[in-house]
């Protein structure tokens, strides 16, 4: 699907010269003409069908490596600001102002990315977020101890995780879900600690088997003594 999409947008740019009347047979002074106006518009068309191709690479390129999106809208955000916010980002983090058909177009190449409904998400114009799994808490937190610091209110309007859609407050769920890594070490942990206490269980468990045999057996024979004492007094 990528690579169709690319090539659509190259095969058009290639063609772009055809589709204007510059194409059409004509006397070499109107033509002269005709291509003084139209060369610009060709190269401008071309300029800008590479750069939209430029960021729909870069969008999946950061899309593969991460696993959370989420978006807040660019109005009343300086381009300033925004660039220093980037230096802050945690590692693996990508910042980045798409247009809202260059994200519904790769979304679709991203099976962790395409849900159903992720036109919800697309209105007006965005920040996006691309965040791997083991950022999100913190990215999530850089943005709204940011908005505090800034007293702004371009809180988070939603993003996508698991191929499903979400609201702000599902975002800030899935930015408190513990990583792989969390869970492999607390596996761990719990590993660790289980033939501790199996050992405790057994060594408790036997004591308690002891302490009821000697209990049993006192009881024993003093009944054997008392059997014993009593046969022989006389009748």
């Amino acid at each position: 699907m990528r690579n169709a999409i690319l090539c659509c947008l190259a095969v058009f740019a290639s063609s772009a010269d055809g589709l204007l009347p510059g194409s059409f047979p004509m006397s070499s002074g109107r033509a002269a003409a005709a291509c003084s106006r139209v060369s610009p518009v060709n190269m401008a068309g071309a300029t800008a069908l590479a750069a939209k191709t430029k960021v729909l690479e870069s969008v999946h390129e950061v899309m593969d490596e991460t696993q959370l999106m989420f978006c807040v809208r660019s109005e009343g955000l300086m381009v300033n600001e925004m660039n220093d916010l980037r230096q802050k980002l945690p590692e693996g983090v990508t910042l980045k102002c798409v247009k809202n058909t260059l994200i519904n177009i790769a979304v679709q190449d991203h099976e962790h990315y395409n849900a159903d409904n992720i036109k919800e998400l697309l209105h007006y114009s965005n920040y996006w977020f691309f965040v791997p799994e083991t950022q999100m808490r913190d990215s999530v937190k850089l943005w709204n101890d940011w908005l505090k610091e800034k007293k702004k209110e371009n809180v988070i309007v939603g993003g996508v995780f698991g191929a499903e859609v979400l609201d702000t407050a599902g975002i800030e769920a899935v930015s408190k879900l513990p990583t792989k890594q969390e869970l492999m070490g607390k596996t761990a942990s719990l590993l660790k600690c289980l033939p501790q206490k199996i050992a405790r269980s057994v060594k408790e468990a036997g004591a308690v088997r002891i302490a009821r045999g000697v209990k049993e057996a006192r009881g024993s024979k003093m009944a054997r003594a008392v059997k014993a004492a009593s046969e022989k007094m006389p009748q």
